[in-house]
């Protein structure tokens, strides 16, 4: 019977130690260390929301390309801001600024007429050809062309005239002008030559056209320092 209380009262100290234990957890936890646990809770808090951070950098970042595509329309602007000088310059030639020089390729070639030199005397008559910008933009055309006489195996090749040249600009669709003075002759006459074809370089081009001679014999005089027959510039 002794035995039994003893075992009792050891069981019930036992359970009292026990309940004693986990009140002393229960208050270490709400009172002691419980701040870890909250700390532990607070840093794991803030990692969600630094994720929801990161991602609203990211989203940050994506909303930094729209911003760079509006750049972009800057861009945009600064082509338009480009096109705008384009206009400008459009508009200088056609104000007879400057303009780009015409192509070869761009341009028409044809006669525009003859009549008498103004000298009046020694047969020199005049022949005017026409270059015409065909281009849909403006150019401009400055200095001599460059134009020989052709007759089979015979080329003559003519110099200019004391004509100091000035910068003509074309709109599309004008024409400029050179003219081609020559000194006719009798087809008869051992000096006669007779061409067949002009081949007119534009100024500062490489490219020629070739015009059919329609004007009869000239006085052949490819070898004189002052010959009846030459060429002035490119003018309006």
């Amino acid at each position: 019977m002794s035995n039994r209380r003893t075992h009792l009262r050891l069981r019930t100290s036992t359970v009292a130690l026990t309940g004693a234990a986990a009140l002393m957890a229960l208050l270490t936890a709400c009172n002691g260390d419980g701040g870890s646990p909250k700390a532990v809770s607070g840093n794991a808090a803030p990692a969600p929301g630094d994720s929801a951070t990161t991602g609203s950098a990211t989203g940050g970042s994506a909303g930094t390309a729209p911003a760079k595509a509006s750049t972009g329309s800057a861009s945009t602007g600064s082509a338009g801001t480009a096109g705008s000088k384009g206009g400008a310059t459009g508009a200088d030639a056609a104000a007879g600024g400057s303009a780009p020089a015409c192509q070869a390729s761009q341009l028409g070639y044809s006669w525009a007429g003859t009549k008498a030199a103004p000298s009046g005397g020694g047969g020199q008559m005049q022949a005017t050809v026409a270059l015409t910008n065909n281009s849909g933009h403006a150019c401009s055309l400055h200095g001599f062309p460059g134009v020989d006489l052709v007759n089979g195996g015979e080329r003559w090749s003519l110099q200019r005239d004391n004509t100091t040249p000035h910068t003509v600009t074309l709109a599309g669709g004008a024409s400029a002008h050179f003219t081609l003075t020559y000194l006719t002759t009798q087809s008869g006459e051992s000096s006669a030559f007779k061409p067949t074809t002009v081949v007119i370089t534009a100024p500062n081009q490489r490219s020629s056209y070739d015009l059919p001679w329609r004007f009869g014999a000239i006085l052949k005089q490819d070898g004189a320092t002052h010959p009846g027959t030459f060429i002035d510039p490119v003018g309006e």
